[in-house]
């Protein structure tokens, strides 16, 4: 048995664009709904969503059965977390807050089976299909991804020294909390936070990596697609049960 060929990875890796939905509700029901819909990726939140182990597993066997490759975004660099997340198959992670090149290398030694790093060894478990994919061990960084979120003035700093890390793929900006962190809550399209999004971009790009970012409205989308970002998520689960759910009472208002 030959392990799935990561999508995502791939396209990125080619400069392709692709379009992806956050999944933030915790149930695979739901994050099934959306792996249908024909998006690139899903990203399967641990870091503001009520998930655990078990429920980002679940979400991963649902997804398993379409051509979006999961990703999963964990609450924080923790090596522990990282280890019981790629066990159960999550072979794309998104890492929350990374500020330096120093933290990004320590991710991907997590990420990585000795000798180039410290992830621990288990001989059969569900990354591996319990045993039964040959030389996992030896070739499984070949299939990962690793997205790391620049969110403060800190990380947009470090941005081109994060982005040089070997291992490191995709710096994805996280809008909400680096307009916050720039004193501009709520406010991404503040003229100094897109300054600092733009040479975030601008640095992954000098590095010959991917650039990711969030923009749930489509206007915003479009003009960091044309930007250059290609890891772009254009909405949520939660938003369009929400929105729609608000738009259809509101039909019948009045």
């Amino acid at each position: 048995m030959e392990e799935r060929r990561n999508s995502l990875k791939a396209a990125l890796a080619a400069g392709r664009p692709h379009i992806g939905i956050w999944c933030s509700l915790g149930s695979a029901l739901t994050t099934e709904v959306v792996a249908g819909s024909g998006a690139g990726w899903v990203l399967i939140d641990g870091e503001h969503s009520p998930n655990h182990l078990i429920t980002i597993m679940s979400q991963l066997q649902v997804t398993a059965a379409f051509p979006c490759e999961a990703v999963v975004r964990l609450p924080s660099d923790d090596p522990n977390l990282i280890k019981q997340a790629m066990d159960i198959g999550a072979r794309s992670l998104m890492i929350p807050n990374v500020r330096s090149a120093g933290q990004a290398r320590a991710i991907v030694a997590a990420m990585t089976y000795a000798p180039g790093g410290i992830r621990g060894f288990s001989v059969g478990h569900r990354a591996n299909a319990f045993g039964r994919i040959a030389g996992y061990h030896a070739n499984a960084r070949a299939q990962q991804l690793l997205a790391v979120q620049i969110e403060d003035e800190t990380g947009v700093a470090n941005a081109a020294e994060i982005a040089a890390v070997e291992g490191v793929d995709v710096l994805f900006v996280g809008p909400g909390d680096l307009s916050t962190n720039m004193r501009a809550m709520g406010n991404p399209n503040a003229a100094h936070v897109q300054e600092a999004i733009r040479s975030v971009r601008s640095a992954a790009e000098s590095a010959g990596k991917a650039s990711g970012i969030l923009a749930p409205a489509k206007n915003d989308a479009d003009r960091y697609l044309a930007d250059g970002f290609t890891m772009v998520a254009v909405g949520s689960d939660l938003g369009l049960l929400a929105r729609g759910s608000d738009a259809l009472i509101a039909a019948f208002a009045g």
